[in-house]
């Protein structure tokens, strides 16, 4: 009974987490952060975004490997 109750826990926070999203102004295309093509944006067209649609009413695009 206590794993059931670890696990959910551990459920509940994983899916509370927030998670950060990183725009390139140059490509005007936003990523998850980790993503393989977020990695790779240079430093002064790093853009952070709280949430999708922060990004979105910016006027970011999604990318179309992390799709976030």
């Amino acid at each position: 009974m206590k794993k059931i109750a670890l696990l959910t826990a551990l459920l509940v926070t994983l899916c509370s987490t927030a998670l950060a999203y990183v725009g390139n102004s140059a490509s005007h295309k936003f990523h998850y952060e980790g993503c393989r093509a977020e990695q790779r944006i240079r430093a002064d067209h790093r853009v952070h975004f709280d949430t999708r649609e922060e990004a979105i009413d910016a006027g970011y695009t999604p990318c179309g490997i992390c799709r976030p």
